[in-house]
């Protein structure tokens, strides 16, 4: 747990959130991306599909940015919502942040890295993956959810307990009814560049992302 905590406060510094490689969490197996193809002709129960089998593409039209998600861990609400908190990252925009963001908790965000406001963190955030890790001004465009758990895998695993405690602090009356914790890439562009690139390549973890439903809402930590 003491590892977790370390290596996700010291990615909210590049991503305005926790992150984390999970290469040894016992979750993996049954919660990474695959990319190996289920035979033809062969008949599989949904659930004993393995994670990616079922993934599902919401586009700019329904979305700021284009998301993949696997439908059977994830609603659509849910990557509707991690689409908001990216591009609330991308634009520096802290109202929407503000709305996709539970509140005592983004509230103590802003005070562990003594920011200003919601404003400056968001300002700092961008700041410091575009130093550190685009080496360029970036617009993401795409987000790729590659793993999942929730709280049927170990908290030694997830950390959901230490956010917990970080919002029962300063909301001790709010109604946690669902944890999830997903690995995500962003690809990005570069001003005066075609090309596109993976966020993941470059800091070398996805990023992890945490959603909740606190009092029937769905906020993204």
């Amino acid at each position: 747990m003491k590892k977790l905590i370390i290596l996700m406060f010291a990615v909210v510094m590049t991503c305005c959130s926790c992150s984390e490689s999970n290469s040894g969490s016992s979750g993996e197996s049954k919660n990474m991306l695959v990319t190996n193809n289920i035979e033809k002709g062969m008949n599989v129960d949904e659930d004993e599909m393995p994670f990616g089998a079922t993934m599902t593409d919401l586009y700019p039209d329904d979305v700021p940015i284009a998301i993949s998600y696997e439908n059977r861990f994830i609603t659509e609400d849910e990557a509707k919502k991690v689409s908001d908190y990216i591009s609330a990252i991308n634009s520096c925009d802290a109202e929407l942040m503000q709305k996709t963001c539970y509140s005592s908790y983004l509230d103590y965000l802003v005070e562990q890295y003594e920011n200003s406001d919601v404003q400056d963190y968001l300002d700092e955030r961008h700041r410091t993956i575009q130093n550190n890790y685009t080496n360029g001004e970036f617009d993401f465009n795409y987000i790729l959810i590659n793993s999942f758990m929730d709280e049927d895998d170990s908290d030694d695993d997830t950390g959901f307990s230490h956010l917990d405690e970080k919002i029962y602090q300063k909301s001790p009356d709010a109604e946690i009814t669902s944890r999830k914790m997903i690995g995500i890439d962003v690809l990005y562009s570069l001003e005066n560049d075609d090309g596109s690139y993976s966020l993941t390549a470059r800091t070398g973890s996805d990023m992890i992302l945490y959603i909740y439903t606190i009092d029937g809402q769905i906020y993204v930590l």
